[in-house]
């Protein structure tokens, strides 16, 4: 929808594409919505603004669907926060420093299906010349097999629209000690720089969108100040986060388990992140999206699950995986990556 809309020139094209794709996905509408407001700004056709209001209604919707953080109290991704003037991530133990004059806006969707998270969005308290949106997708749940955060940009660029112009090859930098891939595009007179790393077995995601390259330059320049726990660096010996173990909801690796009552609407699914102790019980499980009377039975039949120990060096250590229970019921599917 991003792209069809700013780039078309009738007014009522696009208020036609607006509101037809108004109840599209809604882990894409945050986005879209800001490109709108920066693109048009108090020109804005009637009838986009009133697609404004739906789609933030529709984010209020959202946000009463029932979420699950049940035995430990763990940090998670959608629970990160502006204050202070830095936005901060317990999960990924991010800590980014706005920029000067920078600040929140409005809240994104609750976190989707296939587990892409709208972490925050950013804005200038004056005019608005850039935005920044702050994402994270994981990989355990995506659509979309992601093997690197290289490859997930050059899945993004392969998907741009035919009307966006990308013709740089992909980059790489270094922001907090971690690597970076970089994807440059641009169209109707906006220019996008998109970076993404890898972290806990997500995509994380920082999105600039300005008209004025030397915002673009300006952005990329403040994010040398983002810093990252030392304790989420894989294979680390002093580490406090668990290891991301492919494949480990299996047969062979379960002790004990109880299948949740197949309740609620048809063709739904639950994703969930487990935490398992050394000791091979659930220390932590969260549901990142569903139905409430799903997501009770998933987080009940869970509580009762044990699993054998994750040895490293002949030592049990935690790990953290991810398990998609489907309604009706199907193949269990679990996934994550190393």
């Amino acid at each position: 929808m991003i792209f069809r809309m700013v780039h078309a020139t009738n007014a009522k094209v696009l208020c036609g594409l607006a509101l037809e794709n108004i109840s599209g996905t809604l882990e894409k509408a945050r986005p879209e919505m800001r490109l709108i407001d920066f693109y048009f700004g108090e020109d804005m056709p009637k009838c986009l603004k009133l697609g404004r209001v739906i789609l933030l209604s529709s984010f209020v919707l959202a946000a009463g669907s029932a979420k699950s953080d049940s035995v430990a109290k763990y940090p998670v991704p959608e629970d990160g926060v502006v204050a202070n003037g830095e936005f901060r991530d317990d999960y990924f133990g991010l800590r980014y420093p706005l920029p000067e004059g920078w600040t929140e806006d409005l809240k994104g969707p609750e976190p989707s299906a296939t587990g892409y998270y709208s972490l925050v969005a950013l804005k200038p308290e004056g005019e608005l010349t850039a935005t920044m949106q702050i994402s994270a997708q994981d990989n355990f749940f995506a659509a979309e097999p992601v093997t690197s955060a290289t490859g997930f940009l050059m899945d993004v660029k392969h998907h741009l629209d035919p009307s966006l112009s990308a013709p740089e090859a992909l980059a790489s930098t270094e922001f907090g000690g971690r690597h970076f891939a970089r994807l440059n595009y641009s169209g109707a007179g906006l220019n996008h720089s998109v970076f993404a790393t890898e972290i806990r077995c997500h995509t994380l995601i920082f999105s600039i969108t300005s008209s004025r390259p030397e915002m673009i330059a300006s952005l990329t320049q403040s994010l040398q100040k983002l810093t990252f726990a030392q304790d989420l660096e894989p294979g680390s010996k002093n580490t406090e986060s668990p290891l991301c173990i492919e494949n480990y909801v299996e047969s062979a690796n379960i002790v004990h388990k109880v299948e949740p009552v197949m309740t609620g609407p048809r063709y739904a699914s639950v994703p969930v992140r487990l935490i398992i102790g050394s000791d091979g019980k659930i220390e932590h499980l969260h549901t990142i999206s569903g139905f409430p009377e799903q997501i009770k039975s998933v987080t009940d039949a869970l509580a009762k699950w044990e699993f054998k120990p994750y040895v490293v060096d002949g030592l049990p250590t935690r790990v953290e995986t991810g398990i998609l229970f489907q309604f009706p019921r199907a193949q269990t599917h679990s996934t994550s990556v190393q």
